[in-house]
């Protein structure tokens, strides 16, 4: 530290003022996340409404057209109840259920006491990332956009994702199977006011721009920016998984309006007054009076009726369609929404739905679902083992979600039984985390004697030798009831056939 003396002659460390407040401030930026400052710099989003045409010729070049794409995409998943229906949809078929796993340990040679340190520290780090409410958010904008562009903000406390404005990032390469993001720093030319809410990095790589404009691109570090790329498979180019959808979803704002205005019309109705002529074609009624009629009726009829004075006859002509069998349009737009996005329309109030083809169909759903999520633990593995504590455990989800909690569970719990090490995956698909695991039960049973305060629940196995009326048999016949994946269709309509 420099030393110097001032004018009352004594010393003290040198101190730049400036540079601690600003080193506090951003520290307290990384505790809480900054997303607008609503009342210095307002950034107000612009939307535009795409029509069909715009979609085909997006469609027709992705590469082209990849901001308009993604602008377009997230449009209809605010404006369409459908899309956003699809999207939530694949997003909610992973539980986020995880557990830690060690990574490159010899149990022969690992120090117990410094293994479980760490552990309890990876469980921690973990913890404080908040994955059921932050990993959501990702998925979402993986299924609506095709890639979420993120940087973790670490602290002792917290860590959050932030995402990065998508318009201005990109793929450049892949490490540890997770692939880096460039940002476009041009991005604060016209948004200086921002910079300030990003990571000091940021900051630093923006004055490595300052100095030399031709390289807009720069590679953000890693493990804390990263990407996640549903379409794993393209890496050039941004494409939206439903994108294909968009044009559906114009279909059936086609079929609404036209079934509108059809309804519309059929309200609609005409009175007319018509003049009896004689053979001649002479008025048998003086034009004048039958005028007067015809005003005085013209008054008195309401809006939807109009009246017309005329000498012809008047014949009706109908558009509606003749055959009783007329399907109804706007359902089967929707059915073919569903059918176009890979999903069955037995998910979304179809009359027809039988459990086991919706089951089969989920399942099949949930594999991609599953892939991005497992993207989403490599990710944050990489994170894991860039800290000292972490070099030696590894995050892992576990194929779990509401839909097959139960399968997966007993699946666990049988394996368990056999003597595999499975009592934290089964914990962890009935929502217990490892981290709340032990400490759960020390808390129930130390602190709190729940075991001993509560009596177990008597079973046929605690009661074995007691004579059968006091196990509280029954003389109904019959196997226990199964479930419903368990079931055949023929199974279900007899079930069904029976309340």
């Amino acid at each position: 530290m420099e030393v110097i003396t001032d004018t009352g002659g004594s010393k003290r460390g040198k101190t730049d003022f400036d540079k601690l407040v600003r080193l506090t401030s951003k520290f307290s930026s990384m505790t809480r996340l900054i997303a607008r400052d609503l009342n210095n710099y307002r950034n107000a989003p612009t939307f535009s409404l795409y029509s069909k045409d715009d979609i085909i010729k997006y469609l027709s070049d992705p590469y082209r057209y990849e901001r308009q794409l993604r602008r377009a995409v997230i449009y209809i998943y605010g404006a369409s109840p459908h899309f956003r229906r699809i999207v939530q949809y694949f997003v909610g078929l992973s539980d986020l259920a995880y557990i830690v796993e060690p990574y490159r340990i010899d149990p022969r040679k690992a120090n117990v006491r410094t293994l479980g340190n760490n552990y309890r520290k990876t469980l921690n780090m973990l913890s404080s990332m908040n994955i059921k409410t932050q990993i959501p958010k990702v998925l979402t904008v993986c299924f609506r956009e095709d890639v979420f562009y993120g940087y973790f903000w670490m602290s002792n406390d917290s860590i959050t994702i932030q995402q990065l404005p998508s318009d201005y990032c990109a793929i450049s390469s892949i490490e540890g199977n997770v692939p880096n993001v460039t940002f476009n720093f041009s991005y604060f030319d016209s948004y200086p006011g921002l910079l300030e809410y990003y990571p000091q990095e940021f900051t630093t790589k923006y004055r490595m721009y300052q100095k030399d404009r031709t390289t807009r691109w720069i590679e953000l570090d890693s493990p804390y920016a990263f990407a996640i790329k549903c379409n794993a498979d393209i890496l050039d180019y941004a494409i939206p998984p439903f994108a294909g959808l968009l044009r559906e979803v114009y279909d059936l704002e086609d079929y609404r309006n036209m079934k509108l205005t059809k309804t519309a019309l059929e309200n609609y109705a005409m009175i007319g007054m018509k003049l009896p002529m004689d053979e001649d074609g002479n008025f048998l009624i003086d034009f004048k009076k039958a005028k007067e009629f015809w005003y005085n009726l013209d008054s008195v009829l309401p809006e939807e009726i109009g009246s017309v004075l005329t000498p012809m006859e008047m014949t009706k002509f109908s558009f509606e369609k003749s055959n009783t069998g007329d399907t109804d349009t706007i359902a089967e737009a929707e059915n073919n929404l569903f059918t176009a996005a890979g999903v069955s329309s037995l998910l979304f109030n179809n009359p027809k739905a039988s459990a086991n083809a919706l089951l089969l169909s989920i399942k099949s759903d949930q594999n991609m679902t599953f892939g991005i999520v497992k993207s989403v633990g490599d990710a944050i593995n990489r994170l894991i083992q860039s800290q000292g504590y972490g070099k030696n455990f590894k995050i892992e989800f576990l194929d779990v979600s509401t839909y097959n909690r139960k399968e997966i569970g007993d699946a666990y719990l049988k394996a368990a039984s056999y003597g595999l090490p499975t009592i934290s995956a089964y914990a962890a698909s009935q929502g217990i985390g490892q981290a709340e695991l032990d400490s759960m039960s020390f808390l129930e049973g130390t602190v709190l004697g729940l075991q001993d305060m509560f009596r177990p629940i008597v079973s046929s196995n605690q009661t074995s030798n007691l004579p059968v009326e006091s196990k509280g048999a029954t003389d109904e016949g019959g196997a226990p009831q199964k479930d419903i994946g368990e079931l055949t269709d023929d199974g279900e309509q007899t079930r069904e056939g029976e309340y």
